[in-house]
């Protein structure tokens, strides 16, 4: 460590009648200081982001960096293309992209992050498997049974978070225009049958980017319905959208709101599709009377929108959100 200078600070500069009197000139060179309402909140101009939100900006930007990432950086199931695979995830050491990697699924993803956020090893403690096991256990399982897997599953993670004001360290959000970065999001597509290992799909929220309007929306049968415009954090093996190479306006909208597993050429002539944990944009519905789920989106460049609300209800899937709320110990 270097020694420290030997420059006199600013205030030492000022004592002293000589110094009194420059500061006392300074000061009448100042115009009069604005209303303090006029000037804008240090608070509203770096907001904070919750630890699990950092660990996942972490863990995606360090994996760009390495060295052929996609060899890294998977949705990862067996050879069969049909059955989970191990579940490993990584976090090297600051400065170490070869250190970091990530093999996992859309839940086992969110819950490994949320273990290493909130976990054993931390100051939280409370993100253990334990804890999953008892507040996250197999969607319609009989009391007692024990979990198959390792980890709860996108269905597991949606009945949670329908449940989540009876859950610890979280709050329910039930409706889009509510979601903020952080919040995650789940969703069982079958709610009638247990189709393991595929059930569903879980989303971390990056960003909110407003409403986006398009003449799909009308899909959903709902009159008037609001289209909210997300940033999200996930891992999966399908990214959110790719444009229609025939399309200028395809290309365009998705040159806007890309996904960072999806490349396309700098002449829009191809694109190539890569899996596991980045960034992408989709679209989660509102219900225009009572602001609640009423579908989603999976990319800007989806022609078909997926009606899925709360509750059980025939012909739509089951969506939840919720919010760490423990963020002190």
């Amino acid at each position: 460590m270097s020694a420290p200078s030997a420059r006199p600070s600013r205030r030492h500069l000022l004592t002293g009648g000589a110094g009194l009197a420059l500061a006392a000139s300074a000061a009448s060179l100042v115009s009069p200081p604005r209303a303090a309402a006029a000037e804008p909140k240090s608070a509203a101009l770096y907001p904070l982001k919750p630890p699990h939100l950092l660990e996942a900006e972490t863990l995606v930007e360090y994996l760009r960096l390495r060295a052929n990432p996609w060899d890294h950086n998977r949705y990862n199931v067996e050879t069969d293309g049909k059955t989970l695979g191990r579940t490993t995830v990584t976090w090297g050491r600051p400065g170490h992209p070869e250190e970091f990697e990530n093999l996992s699924q859309c839940a086992s993803f969110m819950t490994l992050l949320l273990e290493r956020s909130y976990g054993a090893d931390t100051a939280y403690g409370w993100a253990t498997s334990s804890y999953f096991d008892q507040y996250f256990p197999t969607k319609n399982a009989p009391a007692g049974t024990t979990r198959t897997g390792t980890y709860p599953t996108a269905e597991d993670l949606q009945a949670g978070f329908l449940n989540a004001s009876q859950v610890p360290h979280f709050d329910p959000v039930t409706k889009p225009v509510n979601l903020r970065p952080g919040d995650i999001v789940a969703w069982d597509k079958d709610p009638d049958a247990k189709t393991v290992p595929y059930t569903g799909h879980t989303v971390m929220i990056r960003a909110y980017l407003g409403t986006y309007a398009s003449s799909v929306d009308s899909k959903l049968d709902v009159p008037g319905v609001v289209p909210h415009l997300f940033q999200i954090v996930d891992c999966t093996d399908n990214p959110h959208g790719g444009p229609d190479l025939g399309s200028q306006t395809s290309i365009d909208r998705y040159r806007a709101y890309p996904d960072t597993r999806a490349e396309l050429s700098d002449d829009n002539r191809t694109w190539t599709q890569h899996n596991g944990v980045g960034y992408g944009h989709m679209v989660f519905y509102a219900d225009p009377s009572t602001g609640l789920f009423v579908g989603y989106r999976w990319s800007l460049n989806s022609s078909e929108p997926y009606p899925a609300v709360a509750q059980a209800v025939d012909n739509k899937r089951q969506i939840a959100a919720g919010r760490v709320n423990a963020f002190v110990v």
